[in-house]
């Protein structure tokens, strides 16, 4: 596995396996010796293993996501050639200097983290607000961002009794894959950031183009942007909703949440998670029409192959479809368990006008 992927966000649905099969089909419809010409867009940047790999690949890119932790993510290694995380950065995170809100600690303890760790965040993101150079700013949230994801079993946010049964000593009760989780939480917070601090700045590189990062409706991020090469990897029908499984990290990160005080947020029905999502897929590839090649992957329990065969080719007659079998490196599933059949479509449509 490449080895700048380990700065990205662990998520269970990442394509870091899946680099290889994307690219080798974009290859045969575009040339690799023409990919530094072309442009790639994504419209579902998520963790951002595609889009991290295609500007390795020296395409321009251009990245879209609405939820804030995936532009974060993107204006720090899409966006940003050359800004990294020095000492200083990391070392004004501990300043407990002016009266700062107590959110994480008064909301989120002892459910989420423990009272020490949540102290450290609430320290952390007042300075880091501070912070008037937006990439700097971008960065350290990134940081903050790996940070909570490190102390936490299986990288989750979300409502579990792993810290209470720490602080109880109850280690026999944590089951072996908890377990290996302790010495992080346990560690001091410089450590883990000073470890994070060198895979985050390999990540960090220039490729001669001026890369983009939206926070954007995807289709009006697709009909705004000219490219060659488009790859999408919307929300699974029938899947967990990123927003709800990551709605405590939203929280901490949303400046404007946090200054209005805490209450239980309501979700807005995602569409692509909804019961139209075959009519919202077929939308999709509609709005693509006018990319050279199309990917779309898509790991739906709710459909079958024949199904997703169906809906590409009601839109695209001369898509290639087919199955892949994916392993998701992040899970907490056996290593049979993790591996699910990825459904996939390449679509070609011939020359476009080039676009850089």
């Amino acid at each position: 596995m490449w080895s700048r992927f380990n700065a990205l966000i662990p998520y269970f649905g990442g394509k870091r396996s899946l680099c290889p099969v994307i690219f080798k089909a974009v290859s045969q419809h575009i040339p690799q010796r023409e990919w530094p010409q072309a442009t790639f867009v994504d419209g579902f940047f998520g963790g951002g293993a595609t889009a991290l790999y295609a500007k390795a690949q020296g395409m321009r890119v251009l990245t879209n996501d609405l939820a804030n932790r995936a532009k974060i993510a993107a204006d720090v290694f899409i966006a940003n050639d050359r800004v990294t995380i020095a000492d200083e950065d990391l070392y004004r995170l501990f300043v407990n200097g002016a009266e700062h809100p107590h959110f994480v600690e008064e909301h989120f303890v002892p459910s989420m983290f423990m009272r020490k760790h949540a102290q450290f965040i609430d320290t952390a993101l007042s300075q880091i607000d501070r912070i008037q150079h937006v990439t700097k700013r971008q960065l350290m949230r990134f940081a903050l961002i790996q940070y909570m994801l490190r102390i936490t079993p299986y990288s989750q946010i979300h409502s579990v009794d792993y810290f209470q049964k720490i602080e109880g000593e109850e280690f026999h009760r944590l089951g072996m894959s908890r377990v290996k989780k302790i010495p992080y939480t346990c560690m001091h917070p410089i450590r883990i950031l000073t470890e994070l601090q060198t895979k985050i700045n390999r990540a960090i590189f220039p490729n001669g183009h001026r890369n983009e990062a939206h926070q954007r409706d995807v289709f009006d991020f697709l009909a705004n942007v000219e490219g060659d090469i488009c790859y999408l990897d919307p929300p699974y029908a029938g899947a967990q909703p990123y927003e709800i499984f990551y709605s405590v990290l939203d929280q901490i990160l949303d400046q404007e949440f946090r200054r209005l005080r805490w209450s239980p947020r309501d979700h807005e029905a995602n569409p692509f998670n909804g019961p139209d999502a075959r009519a919202i897929l077929v939308r999709l590839l509609e709005a693509t029409k006018k990319f050279r090649v199309v990917v779309l992957s898509y790991g739906s329990q709710r459909y079958t192959f024949e199904e997703f065969e169906e809906t590409v080719k009601q839109v695209e007659p001369q898509a290639e479809v087919f199955k892949v079998n994916l392993r998701y490196p992040f899970t907490r599933k056996t290593d049979a368990e993790a591996v699910r059949k990825e459904l996939m479509a390449v679509i070609a449509h011939g020359e476009a006008p080039r676009t850089v």
